[in-house]
């Protein structure tokens, strides 16, 4: 269903509403609707199986090039029942009345190796999974795997006045994360580019450490 800018901000006054930005990364990064949730086309089906939201939740959606039509038949697939339709004209409707718009900062990987040692607040915010994050991390890091945003409550060590920078695997979930922490009203918030790939280039840049597994009981009998 389309909707005019009027439709969708009278929708968006309705409990519980959630607003999907299904646009690439480089057009997302340029700004967004405030309060806005990140599912860029290449990982919506991820994104859709992360259980964010419920499945009686009331959606929006803002793209272009079709990608939330696409987007849209895929929740529908799902189950999802509440779907209330897409921003005619997509973004560049709503930036051009002027309306709240948020954005979301990206860094290249050197920026934060010159940072770390400088800046006192500055917090790794690493969310690849556990697994991933065993085998090597930037040392002092904080570990929030993406699988947890589905609760507010993990985000108690974020505090407003760390500086903090979001790493996942290889970028793709970069801005998902950094939109649903923004959503938390947590902002001061930058996405490293390329993510882990991009620190394992420049590795001799960081503190890499490793988590050691611990053993298992019948390891433990055997020790």
């Amino acid at each position: 269903m389309v909707l005019s800018l009027a439709e969708f901000q009278h929708i968006i006054q309705e409990d519980n509403v959630l607003i999907i930005d299904t646009r690439d990364e480089l057009t997302f990064l340029e700004g967004y609707i405030t309060g806005s949730i990140h599912f860029k086309p290449s990982i919506i089906q991820e994104a859709a199986a992360l259980g964010l939201f419920k499945f009686d939740q009331p959606l929006l959606f803002v793209g272009d090039d079709d990608h939330e039509k696409i987007a849209i038949a895929y929740f529908e697939k799902l189950g999802f029942s509440h779907i209330k339709g897409y921003l005619e004209g997509g973004y560049p409707t709503w930036s051009a009345a002027n309306l709240a718009r948020d954005l979301v900062i990206e860094v290249e990987v050197d920026e934060l190796a010159m940072d770390i040692p400088f800046d006192e607040f500055l917090m790794v915010l690493d969310i690849r999974s556990e697994e991933n994050y065993n085998k090597g991390h930037i040392k002092d890091s904080v570990h929030i795997p993406l699988l947890e945003f589905v609760d507010p409550g993990s985000f108690s060590e974020l505090d407003e006045h760390f500086n903090i920078y979001i790493i996942s695997d290889n970028g793709d979930t970069n801005t998902l994360a950094a939109s649903i922490l923004k959503k938390e009203g947590i902002h001061n918030i930058r996405i490293v580019q390329d993510g882990w790939e991009a620190v394992t280039f420049l590795k001799d840049k960081f503190k890499i450490e490793v988590t050691k597994s611990k053993p298992s009981d019948d390891e433990a009998e055997i020790l």
